[in-house]
């Protein structure tokens, strides 16, 4: 599985990269902006990203915005370790209940013992901090495992495709990348390319 992590680009524009990355074969957008308030996310992704998407049956998740994720009809979140820091009565179960069963819910984590508390939060997968070697993957995969949990793992970070392959080889279930895409001199072929290593390792 791959996340395309959507930022901003001096190159091209959030609805441009958006359809290169379905272009690609990218079935899932994640919508990385953390410098634009919540006004102008609307301004740039509605209603022609959302749109585009769900036409295309491509999930589209946002960052850390779960009110704009509900309000614009998103298919959810990832929230970063950041969030709950800032919002600590944001739980993942407050946030589930107000989201609804629909909604995907994703939360960052370096400690395994925390994800069986996300289980009655119905949480669908957790992501690795980007700082995270293969080694620290590999030993949080294997931790997790262990206690009985398939809660899926996503890596995050500039991957190439070889990281990539690495990434799942470590035991992830997937990859979240961003940057490496996005400022690749053809993002649809960089997309094509990962999306046929995580093919060809499935």
């Amino acid at each position: 599985m791959l996340q395309y992590v959507l930022t901003e680009s001096e190159r091209y524009s959030v609805p441009e990269l958006a359809q290169m990355a379905i272009e690609g074969g990218c079935l899932w957008i994640d919508l990385c902006l953390p410098e634009l308030s919540d006004e102008e996310i609307r301004a740039v992704i509605a209603p022609d990203v959302v749109d585009m998407c769900r036409e295309a049956g491509v999930f589209l998740t946002i960052d850390d915005r779960p009110e704009l994720a509900r309000d614009l009809g998103l298919h959810g979140v990832r929230l970063s370790a950041r969030f709950f820091t800032e919002r600590p009565s944001d739980t993942p179960l407050k946030l589930r209940e107000e989201l609804g069963p629909e909604a995907v819910i994703g939360v960052e984590t370096a400690d395994v013992t925390a994800v069986a508390s996300l289980v009655p939060a119905d949480v669908d997968f957790v992501t690795l901090p980007v700082a995270f070697t293969s080694d620290d993957r590999e030993r949080f995969v294997e931790r997790l495992r262990a206690t009985g949990s398939q809660m899926p793992v996503v890596a995050q970070g500039d991957f190439t495709p070889g990281d990539c392959a690495m990434a799942l080889a470590d035991g992830c279930n997937g990859v979240a990348v961003g940057r490496t895409i996005t400022d690749s001199p053809d993002p649809v072929e960089a997309i094509r390319e990962t999306i046929d290593v995580i093919q060809n390792l499935g």
